[in-house]
């Protein structure tokens, strides 16, 4: 796998979403898998396991644990997804893969998923950077739009938070 920016891999998710119509959130990760044509298949396991790819035919099926919380189990769909949407950038890529490939880009690649930059950009200027609002409008934890909205500079680290 070549190397490339954290750019290149939000662009990724960016195509992606803009392919399957989604330009509000919250992000349907289920749909984006559906138009790609992978099969995500919810089962049941215990709490630790979240999600694995799995090869069945020789095409990549995702399997989620379905006695996970609703949060966490889009956070695994997106991690599983990302795999696969690496190995469909990738144009030497194999599958499948023959090695453990990095999470770090699936990782931020979900993340992109399930918080998209321009989406929350655009949302915190509509909604006047009301995280509470804006959590509850993308699915996520109050804490994690906190932190997202920190990291792209819309709030300060410091300073007052208004509580209305």
């Amino acid at each position: 796998m070549s190397l490339h920016t954290e750019a290149y891999y939000r662009a990724i998710v960016g195509d992606h979403l803009k392919q399957a119509g989604m330009t509000e959130p919250p992000i349907s990760v289920d749909e984006v898998a559906a138009l790609l044509g992978v099969p995500v298949r919810m089962v049941t396991f215990p709490t630790w396991f979240r999600g694995a790819i799995v090869s069945e035919d020789g095409m990549p099926v995702i399997i989620v644990n379905s006695a996970i919380p609703l949060e966490i189990r889009r956070n695994a769909l997106a991690h599983m997804l990302s795999h696969i949407l690496l190995r469909l950038s990738d144009p030497h890529a194999v599958y499948p893969r023959e090695t453990q490939e990095p999470h770090r880009e699936a990782d931020l690649m979900a993340a992109q998923f399930v918080l998209p930059d321009s989406m929350v950009i655009a949302q915190a200027r509509k909604w006047f950077n009301d995280y509470r609002y804006l959590a509850r409008l993308f699915g996520v934890s109050e804490s994690d739009m906190m932190e997202k909205m920190r990291e792209l500079g819309l709030i300060k680290s410091r300073g007052i938070i208004w509580d209305y």
